[in-house]
């Protein structure tokens, strides 16, 4: 394990790197997640808590070392807006950085199911990315923060791709829910600051995720019926779990 220990440090690049190799230090591989996640891409927006991905049998370990780190306990309970009780997917449990800002661990269950595994090398997986990486954007003005400038860097993102891919399935899974706009509109962010980059273009997207992902470029409403049609095939397929509230 490593020698971090949370002492009211500011949620920044340097945080969710000492956050990500603590996770890496006891063998619990993560990538990250949430809104952070969407400004290393270049999305502005703002920042409500560092997310990170880690395979369910494996949360607890993940929580008890972010605890055992300093993290701050959350005193709200049902009270507090990422306690999960206000409808969208939320981390199973939570600690905070400060009253407003929690450190989340999520199980991969429940937003990246297709991904084959997260403990792969970026080199050695389509699937995952360094936050480092040259491809991403640099940070820019009502641009987001960007890539990483730390080298070596810990912390593993998954590709805008299959980023992407994960929001539709998301959204397929989210219809008629409250989560659907919320999916709805963490892909229209992509859309907007990220499609067309180097990172992410409707062609790179697999054939099953393409069409839909053009006609809500497009705000063409044929992308319900498709959304629909898809929703069903893939629940036919068993790729697609039901989310239990």
């Amino acid at each position: 394990m490593t020698d971090f220990h949370f002492t009211q440090q500011k949620l920044d690049n340097d945080l969710v790197s000492s956050i990500s190799t603590l996770l890496n230090s006891i063998g619990v591989p993560n990538l990250l997640w949430g809104n952070y996640l969407l400004t290393v891409y270049g999305v502005h927006t703002i920042v409500d808590e560092a997310a990170f991905v880690v395979p369910d049998d494996l949360g607890q370990a993940a929580f008890y070392s972010l605890m055992s780190a300093g993290f701050l306990p959350c005193n709200e309970s049902s009270g507090c807006p990422h306690s999960g009780t206000f409808g969208v997917t939320t981390a199973f449990k939570h600690l905070h950085i400060d009253d407003e800002l929690p450190v989340s661990p999520y199980r991969k269950s429940e937003v990246i199911w297709e991904f084959e595994g997260l403990d792969f090398l970026p080199d050695k997986s389509p699937e995952i990315m360094l936050a480092s990486d040259d491809r991403l954007p640099s940070a820019s003005l009502g641009r987001g923060r960007g890539r990483f400038l730390s080298h070596p860097c810990a912390v593993k993102i998954p590709c805008a791709v299959s980023y992407c891919e994960a929001l539709i399935l998301l959204l397929y899974r989210g219809r008629d829910s409250v989560c659907e706009s919320y999916w709805l509109a963490i892909l229209s962010y992509m859309l907007e600051y990220v499609d067309g980059t180097d990172i992410l273009g409707e062609n790179k997207l697999q054939e099953g995720y393409r069409k839909f992902y053009h006609d809500i470029k497009l705000g063409d409403p044929a992308m319900y019926s498709i959304l629909n049609d898809l929703r069903l095939s893939l629940i036919e397929e068993r790729r697609l779990p039901v989310k239990n509230n």
